[in-house]
């Protein structure tokens, strides 16, 4: 495993993806966003993720629906309500549960407004900065992920089962995860998520799945929302913040 990361944590700096490592640092606590929420230290790839899923919770302070006019910070725009179609919650709760159902772009002004809110960088992790902080498949998935087979048809809160060697949850399973990558080279623009999810069969870090324009077939504007996927019950994401 040592010899893995290594070199993977070498494809990372040569490919430009990830700043070099800077030796241990402590995990710390952000604030500044008024929801706090834990990051942890990848030293093989020099930057810090959160410990969780962004919840509904972090979200929502995000999003302010409640305020009729939320502050703006440095032009950074809010996301509309979505509409009750879907409702943004699934009526399955909000709090601890993993915000689902925005769009990449959404996920990328959340990062955004946090970097202006707290004086930090954050951004989504590229593919490779993902899947060095998910790590091995774990022996037994069960343990680690909720899917098809434990979830009870929804998300759950997140930290509900067990971390991965470095402290994470939920990399696999619960919500897919957007990273800052396009699917593929040939989809320039098609959001990649990675995971898997609560209705996967069997989320693996190999897992790996591309947005479809289907989820949006609900959408009763043309083109659809920039915000919201009406059919993204599945699509969360977590945040990445660089030295």
């Amino acid at each position: 495993m040592k010899h893995r990361s290594a070199a993977l944590a070498a494809l990372l700096l040569a490919c430009g993806c990830a700043s070099a490592p800077l030796g241990d640092q402590p995990d710390f606590v952000e604030r500044g966003s008024g929801v706090p929420f834990e990051l942890i230290w990848v030293p093989d790839g020099g930057f810090w993720i959160g410990r969780t899923e962004v919840t509904w919770d972090e979200f929502l302070a995000y999003c302010a629906f409640d305020q009729a006019q939320p502050e703006l910070l440095d032009g950074i725009t809010r996301p509309s309500k979505p509409l009750e179609v879907h409702p943004f919650d699934r009526h399955w709760g909000t709090g601890r549960r993993p915000a689902v159902g925005m769009s990449r772009a959404a996920a990328e002004e959340y990062c955004a407004w946090l970097s202006a809110k707290t004086g930090r960088s954050y951004r989504l992790p590229t593919e490779l900065e993902w899947r060095l902080a998910c790590g091995p498949e774990p022996e037994y998935v069960e343990d680690f992920a909720w899917y098809a087979a434990n979830s009870g048809e929804r998300t759950q809160e997140v930290a509900g089962l067990e971390p991965n060697a470095i402290g994470l949850f939920d990399m696999l399973g619960n919500v897919a995860e957007y990273c800052a990558d396009d699917f593929s080279r040939r989809e320039r623009g098609r959001a990649l998520l990675l995971g898997g999810s609560w209705k996967d069969p069997a989320p693996a870090p190999r897992s790996r799945l591309g947005f479809e324009a289907d989820w949006t077939l609900d959408d009763p504007g043309f083109p659809p929302g920039r915000w919201w996927v009406p059919d993204g019950d599945q699509l969360g994401f977590r945040v990445l913040c660089n030295p």
